[in-house]
Formats: C-alpha cells, structure tokens, sequence
C-alpha cells in the first residue's frame, strides 16, 4: 500500500519466515540467527539493521516489534534509532506485547515517541494506562478490488460449513472454546461442518478435542492456506471469539468476500466492524450466546443474504485508498514530531 503510494519500502523480519507477496526491499535477520541465539548474535543482527539503515538512508522506522524489556528498548533507542525516526506500532489491545509493565519506564522510553494504533479502544487504553501522547488512529485496510463477487468451492468440499481462521496458539483465537460451542450448536446434526484455517503448536491438541466429542469428521482443519478466498466466500459465515485482538482482518476479508460474521465483541475491533448490517455481534465471551447467534444465522437463510448484501459497501471506509491517504499525511507529519 505504501509502496504503490510511492514511498521507498524496506521490509525487516526477524525470522526466515516469508508467507505473502510483499513489495519491498527485504532484510531478512533470520538468516543471521544462528541456533543458540545468545547475546553475541544479537548484538550483531542490530549492528545488521544499524548499517542498513544508515547505507538505505531510511528516515522513518514502522516498528511492530514486542517491547516488553525496559533493557531492550533502551539499546534499541539507544543505539539503533539515534538516526532514524521510530513509530511504535500496536496492534492488539493485549499491551503487554508492546510495553513494559512498569508505567513510569514506559512513559519514559515512550512519552515523546509517536505511537500508531488500530482503533480507539487501544488508544484510550494507552492514554489510561500510560498516560502516553502522540497516539495516532489508523484502521486496517482492504483492497475491496482483490476480491472477486464469486469463488468456487474447494474441491472437495461438498457439505455447508462455517469457517473460522487464525494462529492455533494458546489463549488467543480460543478455538478450543469454539469447538466447544460448535459441539453443543444444532449445526453438527445438520450436518454443517465447521472448518478452521490455520496453523500453530495447539493443533494436535485441538484435533484431539474434536475426537474426544466425536466431531473429528466435522471439524476440518485445513491447515496453512495461501489464497483463502474461496474457503471464506462459500462458507455460510465466518466466526470468531478471540480473547482480544486488534483490528482483526479476518472480519475484513470475510466482508470483503461478501460473507457474514458471527463475533464477540472482544476487546478490540468486532465492534469496529459489525454495524448491524453485516453479521452479528455477541458479548465477550459469552458463549452460551454466541451459540444462538451460530443457529440462527446458520439455519435463517434470509438473514444470511440480507447481511451479504451489505457485506462489502460496510467496509468501504476502510477502503485501502483511503487508509495508504492516512497513512501518507501521517508519515509526512511525523517529521514534525522529532
């Protein structure tokens, strides 16, 4: 988005991980990682970027970094941004990713840093917490042009499912609770399966899970999946129950693709997106209610094309022209804040 608006991109990833098309120059650090990862090799991997940002000529950082060591961010402000102009980015409501505990460091390392968040929950939770300024709002964005109005349906899939994707980690997505309630849900009986997209180290425990409650024929887990689209159109609508999140994209994606969302309004985003218009949005973890908003939107057929109707017009504030235009005049202002 930022290149295609004409800004120099350089993309730093600290694993050797690549899953996406991207346009950038890339730095990739993990190739530099070697296996004990001890306190030499890391010194070096920032000596890495402190050289390329100099050689590069970069001005402004985009950091998505986990900040959660006071000793860390200071070598890393220190040391690696005397130059550069650093925008601290947080995106998720969980703001024990991003700083440290302690509010009167953290106010310290942060209180004259731009910081860019996703919605304003997460701002005003920032500005409680830390008292921090500076605090700039820029949702997520969709290029609605991507999406096509129709998909086949993967073969081989031949039942109705409902579909729901995301890291299978611990805590976070709650699919284990998902599972659950999609058990004690009137869809398995009607054979309407529920398939989740994905992967993680809770994988084989969440197999198990479906085993042990007899629905390992009805949760399908499709692992890893480059181009979901055709999964997320031909579902009858996507859920979600996280236990926080930022601004999630699957609930963009699943609009954009013009199927419904049954959610939990948890801290943040759902609330952002559902309207009213485009799904359904239940309580934080209430799952005794999410379980009805699953049956009704399942078995009510006139609902379901109501909400696809307004699926993608619900979205296009978030429109990628729009947002790359935020993000511009945000990133030109930021040279005034240093």
């Amino acid at each position: 988005m930022l290149s295609d608006k004409g800004f120099n991109v350089h993309l730093v990833t600290i694993t050797d991980t690549i899953g996406y098309a991207f346009k950038a120059h890339l730095l990739n650090l993990g190739l530099y990682k070697n296996k004990r990862n001890d306190f030499l090799n890391k010194m070096r991997r920032l000596q890495i970027v402190k050289t390329y940002l100099k050689v590069q000529e970069i001005d402004v950082v985009l950091d998505f970094r986990m900040r959660k060591s006071v000793l860390k961010e200071l070598i890393v402000q220190k040391f690696l941004y005397r130059k550069a102009k650093p925008v601290y980015m947080v995106r998720s409501s969980n703001l024990d990713y991003y700083f440290p505990k302690s509010s009167r460091f953290t106010r310290k390392l942060f209180e004259t840093k731009p910081i860019c968040v996703l919605t304003e929950g997460i701002k005003t939770s920032i500005e409680d917490q830390f008292k921090l300024k500076n605090i700039t709002v820029i949702p997520n964005a969709i290029d609605l042009k991507k999406y096509k109005e129709n998909y086949a349906i993967p073969s081989p899939i031949e039942r109705r499912y409902i579909l729901a994707s995301g890291r299978l980690v611990p805590g976070v997505k709650q699919f284990d609770k998902l599972i659950a309630a999609y058990a004690e849900s009137e869809l398995p009986q009607a054979n309407i399966d529920l398939r989740i997209l994905g992967v993680g180290e809770t994988l084989d425990a969440l197999k198990a899970l479906a085993k042990k409650m007899g629905l390992e024929k009805q949760v399908v887990f499709e692992g890893f999946v480059k181009d979901p689209e055709p999964y997320v159109a031909n579902a009858l609508y996507t859920v979600l129950c996280s236990k926080f999140e930022g601004f999630p994209r699957v609930i963009l994606e699943s609009l954009a693709c013009g199927t419904p969302v049954v959610a939990t309004d948890c801290p943040t985003g759902p609330a952002e997106i559902l309207d009213g218009t485009n799904g359904i949005l239940v309580p934080h973890n209430d799952f005794k209610v999410l379980i009805l908003a699953m049956n009704r939107l399942a078995f009510n057929e006139g609902l379901r094309k109501q909400f696809k109707a307004s699926c993608r017009s619900s979205i296009c504030k978030f429109e990628a022209a729009k947002i790359s235009t935020r993000w511009q005049h945000y990133l030109n202002q930021v040279y005034e804040l240093y």
